[in-house]
């Protein structure tokens, strides 16, 4: 009678899940058993407690839940639905925990099975004989209970499941080990396809929250110019991001960064906003981004699931499918996008490559917009830059003039270009645009005042000629440094480090560097020598530059280009024969240029000895002067 109550329990035919205490009470205990036998009862009766609360959590949560083998039927969905977190744990991975604890419980059930039929055969089967049987299960069963109790108190679902459950592989208990092992394998299943999906075909689908990319539903700012719809960018530069807080522990930064990289990369690829509007573009660039071995690459990584997490193995996969992802974006980049010729376009009109273009538009710009009202500067600004191209060079150009607050230019950025020429690089070269444009007005300023004085009958003040020279000397020796020891020396570079490269992640690279290099040695801005690309795979990088830091050697060019516009102004109104009040006012400028002089060579040296970036520049210009 003691046996069979004893059996019925354990297998619990009614459901119901008594506290330990109250297993006690169901038995005359005094009066049949020694007190060494109640004491090896309750061990008995304590292992099969632990048994029906392990088996009573997996109930809950998997008539809760669909069972994990239901992401086959959601992969089919293009919809992620929002859904709240409740108290307790839920989701796909909680699921197949679940799954792998239930075949993990499967040795238990039979051991239960041979124990009741030996009491069939035979009734006189001991306690001590009962215990030894099934006493292999007790510490088992306690860590099972301590990783759920672990899971329901911190509430730990998703990825955070497999990093949880990794420290119980090596915890040199060889039963816990191989049930740790059944479990991981079993949520494996769940991790791997998600993984799968956003790798090979940049599909997120995640119903529950529980992979650590995030669909961020919206275009990417990062991405974004202020006059771009949002709603019609929404597919081409969609926003996607970690959420580091699910990223499991065996996971490295590095790791979790070039998995993103490599999802967005297809979703870049395969949502071309001008391969859904045009047909002929279609047949032309028909693209097969894994050239026709996307199941190849699919059964690599899904063939990781089937083992305890090897970390060199996981990466080995991962940048195996990253070096083909980022060499067939390289190969877009120069061949769709034309990235040569865009960087072509960068140096003629941005760094003033065109130099005959910009020097007519100056002067025609200034004879036309004395008198124009401010709300029609822009317009009337565009009108002649474009006038004054097609006169040159028999052609419109796609490039407009915007001054909100300031002059800069806008272009049209192809996609995928978007991806290098982003909103914030263009802010750098519409810096550097302006400071140029601003140099080359005050060129041309001053060799108008020459022209006025050489073409002139009347006799120029020494001391005039002599000012003026000087100015045109420093302005000319720095417009020189400029164009050809800086810009064209470093777009040459540029050049020859594009064709030398070979991943889309190399050109990110050396364009930063340009961008660096140029916004540094031409003393637009302050470089960071801080900055270090931590990890070359993100696909948005900005330069290694201080944005709003200039240097101490532009502040004082700016303030020599205001002496030499100012000049220019007055020395126009100044006779032969100049006055007492003119005469000082030339000594203030001779005093001013000096001291522009000074500071400027003082700043030079000190940033030949201080910067890295800026001394090989700095001494070239230190030497013209």
């Amino acid at each position: 009678m003691l046996h069979e109550s004893l059996f019925y329990l354990w297998n619990s035919p009614n459901g119901d899940i008594l506290e330990k205490s109250e297993w006690t009470h169901m038995f005359e205990l005094q009066e049949f058993l020694h007190p060494g036998e109640q004491k090896l009862l309750q061990i008995i009766v304590d292992i099969a407690m632990d048994y029906h609360q392990i088996a009573a959590f997996i109930k809950r949560i998997l008539h809760q839940m669909p069972r994990a083998e239901g992401l086959r039927e959601l992969t089919t969905s293009t919809e992620r639905t929002e859904v709240e977190i409740p108290d307790r744990p839920s989701g796909l991975y909680i699921s197949a925990f679940c799954s792998g604890v239930h075949k993990v419980l499967e040795d238990y059930r039979k051991e239960t099975i041979r124990l009741e039929d030996m009491f069939l055969q035979n009734p006189e089967l001991s306690l001590t004989f009962i215990l030894s049987s099934i006493e292999r299960y007790r510490y088992l069963f306690q860590e099972l209970l301590s990783m759920i109790h672990v899971i329901e108190k911190d509430n730990v679902h998703g990825c955070l499941l497999i990093g949880r459950l990794h420290k119980y592989v090596n915890c040199g208990m060889e039963q816990i080990e191989t049930a740790a092992d059944l479990i991981i394998q079993s949520i494996n299943t769940i991790f791997y396809r998600h993984l799968c999906n956003w790798i090979i075909y940049g599909d997120l689908v995640d119903a529950f929250g529980e992979f650590f990319i995030i669909d961020g539903k919206t275009a990417d700012e990062n991405f974004l110019y202020p006059e771009q719809l949002i709603e019609s960018l929404l597919d081409s530069v969609r926003k996607f991001y970690i959420n580091w807080g699910m990223v499991p522990l065996f996971i490295s930064e590095e790791t979790a960064e070039s998995i993103l990289f490599m999802g967005r990369i297809v979703w870049i690829v395969r949502n071309d906003p001008k391969s859904s509007s045009n047909d002929n573009y279609q047949i032309k660039y028909r693209r097969d981004i894994w050239e026709g071995k996307d199941m190849e690459y699919y059964k690599k990584v899904q063939a990781l699931e089937s083992q305890t997490f090897n970390n060199m193995e996981f990466e080995r996969v991962i940048e195996e499918c990253r070096v083909k992802l980022t060499k067939y974006l390289w190969s877009v980049m120069l061949d769709e996008g034309n990235l040569t010729e865009h960087l072509q376009l960068i140096r003629d009109y941005y760094a003033l490559g065109r130099g005959e273009l910009f020097q007519q538009f100056i002067t025609v710009a200034e004879n036309h917009i004395k008198d124009t009202t401010s709300d029609s500067v822009v317009q009337n600004l565009n009108f002649i830059f474009h006038e004054t191209a097609r006169k040159i060079y028999g052609k419109t150009i796609r490039h407009i003039l915007n001054s909100s607050s300031l002059l800069i230019q806008m272009c049209r950025i192809k996609w995928p270009l978007h991806i290098v020429f982003h909103p914030k690089v263009m802010e750098l070269y519409n810096k550097l645009f302006r400071y140029l444009l601003r140099l080359r007005k005050t060129q041309i300023d001053l060799h108008k005042l020459w022209a006025e004085h050489v073409s002139g009958k009347q006799r120029i003040d020494t001391r005039v000629w002599t000012l003026r020279q000087n100015l045109m000397f420093l302005v000319n020796n720095l417009q020189y440094y400029l164009q050809v020891d800086v810009i064209e020396a470093q777009f040459s570079l540029l050049l020859k480090a594009v064709q030398n490269a070979n991943e889309f992640e190399d050109i990110i690279k050396v364009h930063h560097e340009f961008v660096s290099n140029l916004l540094a040695k031409t003393f637009v801005l302050t470089p960071d020598e801080e900055h270090t690309y931590k990890n070359k795979h993100r696909l948005y990088q900005i330069p290694a530059i201080q944005f709003d830091v200039p240097s101490k050697v532009y502040n004082v060019i700016i303030r020599l280009l205001e002496l030499c516009d100012e000049f220019c102004l007055v020395a126009n109104t100044w006779n032969t024969e100049l006055t007492e009040p003119e005469i000082e006012e030339l000594e203030s400028f001779q005093k001013k240029k000096r001291h522009c002089y000074r500071i400027t060579a003082f700043y030079f040296v000190q940033s030949t000895r201080e910067s890295q970036w800026t001394a090989p520049a700095t001494a070239s210009i230190t030497a013209r002067f």
